[in-house]
This record gives structure tokens, sequence and C-alpha cells, in this order.
């Protein structure tokens, strides 16, 4: 391939990165979490589902999105929260009586004026890394039931796309920025060759 065709073909390439990249700066991954957030209760059959994130600098876990809640409406430490121990412990945590137990979860309760009654917790762990760099919790499963090994898989599998396919929006992202780094050393190596 010579070197016209090269370089028409990597400029469409990032051209149609570019627009890839305004299209997520627009909303972030805000639509995608959404989408996970209002399909989760539905399927799970529980009545809220939250994504939290991990702030390693601050040694606190804060919501990026959850059924009825603002970003960041929501924020705990790491020490003395569900979501802050299945983090610590990258293991998932179920509990069926939460009524009867003191914890964070009562502050967050007075906060937003949700109860919480039951909770199933997994973390999300970093597809690239295995580090875990936040959690997903749904609340108060509906009815008599309990949730199931079917119900943790599921929000595990959750979990794993959501991961997954943030870390390829960013990955993609870093991609374009070494393109057009590129695109500038070759253009500054080629205006010294002509001298």
């Amino acid at each position: 391939m010579d070197k016209l065709t090269l370089e028409k073909k990597l400029e469409k390439i990032r051209a149609k990165q570019e627009k890839l990249d305004r299209a997520w700066k627009k909303t972030g991954n805000k639509e995608l979490l959404q989408f996970f957030i209002d399909i989760m209760p539905k399927v799970l059959d529980v009545e809220r589902c939250s994504i939290f994130v991990l702030d390693p600098e601050e040694d606190k876990v804060w919501l990026q999105c959850g059924t009825g809640l603002e970003e960041k409406q929501v924020s705990v430490p790491t020490a003395g929260s569900i979501v802050g121990q299945v983090i610590s412990s990258a293991k998932p945590w179920m509990d069926m009586n939460m009524e009867e137990s003191v914890g964070e979860h009562d502050v967050v309760s007075m906060k937003t004026g949700f109860i919480a009654r039951n909770t199933l917790c997994v973390p999300v762990l970093g597809v690239s890394t295995g580090t875990v760099t936040g959690a997903i919790q749904v609340l108060n499963k509906r009815g008599q039931g309990e949730y199931t090994n079917e119900d943790k898989a599921l929000l595990e599998r959750m979990a794993y796309q959501l991961q997954m396919n943030i870390e390829s929006i960013y990955l993609r992202q870093e991609m374009a920025k070494i393109s057009v780094e590129m695109k500038k050393k070759i253009e500054k190596l080629e205006k010294m060759l002509e001298q």
C-alpha cells in the first residue's frame, strides 16, 4: 500500500474516531449506565439498582448512577458500608435482613428517604487490571423471595459487561490520542527530511 492510500485510510479512521469521541463526551458513560439501571430492577424483581465507583485517593465510594438518585448523591466510606466491604474484599455480599443491623445504610436511608430491607451487591472488576473499580448493588427483592444464585450470577455478568465496555471506550480514546501524536511526529519527521 502506498503512502497516500495509507494516509487516506488513517485519516478516515481518525475522523470516525473523533466522531465517536464527540458523541461519547456528550453523555460519557451515563447512557450505558442508565440503561443498566433501568433494566436490572425489572430483570431481578427489585426496587432499586445502583452503580458505585471507587475513589481510591479519598478511600470513599460514590454513586455514579442509581434508581431515583443523582450522581454523587450517595457517598460512603469503604470501611463500614456494604458496598465498601464488597469493593475491599472483591466478593459479592447478600443480606436479607438489613433492617436488623445498624450501619452506613441507615445514614443513606436518612439522606434519601429510601429504606433498604435487603441487598445483593457484587464487585466491578477491571477486566485488564483485575482490580476492583466499583460495585453494583440491588435493593429490596420484591415479594417474599430471596436472592438466588442465578440473581448473583446475572448481576456479576452485568458487572463484567459494564466494566468491559467502559474499559474498551477508554482504550479507544487512548488509541485515538496516540494516533494524533503519531501523526504529528510523522509530519515533523517529513518536514525534517524535506530540508
